[in-house]
Order: structure tokens, then C-alpha cells, then sequence
């Protein structure tokens, strides 16, 4: 499959800004082309564009516009590519550099592999092109099965703006950062064969309206082999999660501080070691745990769930559940909590309620008792 190249966009980028003039790359061996446009740092790209988090300074970097065939698109040159059209070939970044790319309007099936792959960046942005709606799939299968996401960044990703993102994973995941992943704004659907969202060192949530349904995990940060990696961060945002799994889980913490999330089913809501809740508005529905914190390969210690604020409601299946399950200590100190299980609370270490609102089964506690509803024992992932 021959892929358009912006190696030689660039090399046609000082021509381009002395005639102001469109041009097409095209190869007289294919049927499709390319058309490529860019733009001095002294010009503004045709996109209206959101603000990105960071110190890029993207002013100083070249504007490409790109209208997408089924060559595909591989980027070796720091910049921002403002994508149109469609394509069943893969967007490929490969550089040491930033990259911003706009999707304005796209849609990208690829027939080998993910739909959107970076190799190597310093830093990538998929910004969503206010009013457009993008959708983005991968292929079953691939040669390399360790690109597992239909959306894959092997370094630091931000997806940000405020158009629509609609994912489709076939093969395992839906959008996957190897260091760093964060969701500042837009409208994102994920629909899975696995896991939904998933950063390795973090993934943080500080915006948008993100709906996932996924047959493996939710949303999740997964290093389980560097100490101080594997977190979770919810500071805000609309959140709907529907898996087959855990809804949120993390290797190392996960702390919310904002936001709606709503787990409209699951195994385990809300999974980590170290669970911190200071505020938002949650939901959880759960066949096994809501809220567990449990050890994993890396952090055996220090196990314990803290609730400092927040709305909360729980809502257990039946049988040896349990709504709240430390296999260290459960600490409230605010928030409002609404319980309906058969086990209300599962600690192994110290219970402690000192502050908020605590409602099980629709009557008020003001003390936290071990298995207060006669649960079958303990919860899921004990060490």
C-alpha cells in the first residue's frame, strides 16, 4: 500500500507559500491522490481549533491540509496535519518532534492494523474540529498484535477540541497511550472488543462527554511495574461506562475530583490499590465489588479507600458482593453516600466514618460495620 509521505509535502512547502496555490501530490501508478496545502507560522489554519494543553507552541510550526484517499498518511515532520476526507489506510505519525492532528470531518477504517498509529512523537494531539464528527476504526487483525488499539500513540497522547470521536475496536482496544494518555474535551463514543480507554502511566480525564462500552475493562491505567505510574485521575467530565469487567481500575490509584461518572454495569466499578474519592457525581452498578481496592503485582501495601467528598450510589447484585471492599482500611470523612447491597461495607483493616451522609438500604449509619448486611465474606482481589 503506497502512503502519502509529509516529508515531500514539506519539501513543497516554500514553493507553496511564494504562490499561495493548492497543490496535488499524486503518483502515476494510483488511481487516488492527496491534496496538501501548508501554511507559514505567520498564517492560521482554515480549522477553528481549541485551545491544547502544554507549552507546544504551535504557531511556530507549519500548517499542513490534508484530504485523506486510501494510501493512507504517514507524518515524519513536527507540525499540525489538518485531515479531511476518508481512507481505509492508516494515519501513521513517525517523528521526534510535536504533531497535531486536526480531524475535521474524517473517517478512517483501516483495513491493516490500527486506524491511527504513533511510532514516535514527543508529544501527540488528536484535536476534534468543532462541529464535525469523526469516526475512526481498526482491522481484526494485524502482523504486530502488540499495537492493540484502534486509536495506538507509543508516547504521550492528548485527545482535546470539541467535535465528536467515535471509535471501533475489533481487534482489542479502543484508544491506548504507552506513557501518558488525557482527554481534555469532546464528544467520544468507544465501542470495544476489550479494554475501552487505556493509558499505561496515567490516564486523566479532565473533560469531554465519554461513552464506553467495552467487553473487557473500561477505563484504565495499567503500568503495574514503575512505582508512582499506573494512575487514574478523574477531575471532570460527562462519563458513561457499560463493560464486561472492571469499569475503572488502576495498578496504582485512582483519584476522582470532579465529574459524572455513571457505571451503568460491571464486574468491579472501581478498582486500585489506593482509591481517593474528594468530589463528583458517581454512580456504580457492580456484580462483584462497587468500590475495591485491592493489591496488584506492584503495590501490596497501603492498601485503602478514602471518600473526602462526593455524591455516591452503589448498587449491588445479589449474592457475595460487597458495595465497599478494602483489603486495607475505608475511611469517610464527607460526601454523601447512598448504598442498596447485601454488604454494605468489607474492610480488613480500620473502619472510620467521621464526616458526610452514609445511607444503606435507605437508613442512615453513622458507624461502619463489617459485612453490615450479612454479605458471604470477602471481596474480589484479595492479596
Amino acid at each position: 500500500m503506497r502512503r502519502l509521505t509529509l516529508t515531500t509535502a514539506a519539501l513543497l512547502t516554500s514553493a507553496l507559500l511564494f504562490t499561495g496555490c493548492t497543490t496535488t501530490l499524486a503518483d502515476s501508478s494510483a488511481d487516488t491522490s492527496a491534496t496538501t496545502s501548508s501554511s507559514s507560522s505567520s498564517e492560521t489554519s482554515t480549522v477553528e481549533t481549541a485551545a491544547v494543553s502544554g507549552d507546544i507552541d504551535w504557531s511556530g510550526l507549519p500548517t499542513t491540509e490534508v484530504e485523506l484517499t486510501d494510501d493512507g498518511l504517514t507524518i515524519t515532520e513536527a507540525g499540525t496535519y489538518v485531515l479531511s476526507g476518508s481512507t481505509t489506510g492508516q494515519i501513521v505519525v513517525d517523528t521526534d518532534g510535536d504533531v497535531r492532528i486536526i480531524l475535521d470531518g474524517v473517517t478512517i477504517g483501516s483495513a491493516d492494523g490500527a486506524a491511527i498509529q504513533v511510532d514516535s512523537a514527543e508529544t501527540t494531539v488528536i484535536e476534534l474540529a468543532d462541529g464535525t464528527t469523526n469516526t475512526v476504526s481498526d482491522s481484526s487483525t494485524r502482523s504486530d498484535e502488540e499495537i492493540d488499539g484502534a486509536i495506538y500513540s507509543a508516547d504521550d497522547l492528548i485527545i482535546t477540541g470539541t467535535g465528536t470521536l467515535n471509535v471501533t475496536a475489533e481487534f482489542a482496544d479502543g484508544i491506548v497511550g504507552k506513557d501518558d494518555l488525557s482527554i481534555e474535551s469532546g464528544t467520544i463514543t468507544v465501542t470495544s472488543a476489550d479494554d475501552g480507554i487505556r493509558g499505561t502511566d496515567s490516564l486523566t480525564i479532565s473533560g469531554g462527554t465519554i461513552t464506553v462500552d467495552a467487553a473487557g475493562d473500561g477505563i484504565k491505567s495499567s503500568n503495574d511495574t514503575d512505582a508512582g505510574e499506573g494512575q487514574l485521575v478523574i477531575s471532570d467530565g460527562d462519563i458513561t461506562i457499560t463493560t464486561g469487567d472492571d469499569a475503572v481500575k488502576a495498578e496504582q490509584q485512582v483519584t476522582i475530583t470532579g465529574g459524572t461518572l455513571d457505571i451503568v454495569s460491571s464486574v468491579e466499578g472501581i478498582e486500585a490499590p489506593v482509591i481517593v474519592i474528594d468530589g463528583g457525581d458517581i454512580t456504580v452498578n457492580a456484580s462483584d465489588d462497587g468500590i475495591n481496592a485491592a493489591a496488584s503485582a506492584i503495590v501490596t501495601s497501603g492498601l485503602g479507600i478514602t471518600v473526602n467528598g462526593g455524591e455516591i450510589t452503589v448498587v449491588m447484585g445479589s449474592g457475595d458482593t460487597d458495595a465497599f471492599d478494602s483489603n486495607g482500611d475505608l475511611t469517610i470523612t464527607g460526601g454523601s453516600i447512598d448504598v442498596t447491597a447485601q454488604s454494605a461495607f468489607d474492610f480488613d483493616g480500620s473502619g472510620t466514618l467521621t464526616g458526610g451522609t452514609v445511607t444503606v438500604n435507605g437508613e442512615q449509619v453513622t458507624t461502619l460495620t463489617n459485612q453490615m448486611m450479612g454479605g458471604g465474606g470477602g471481596g474480589g482481589g484479595r492479596p
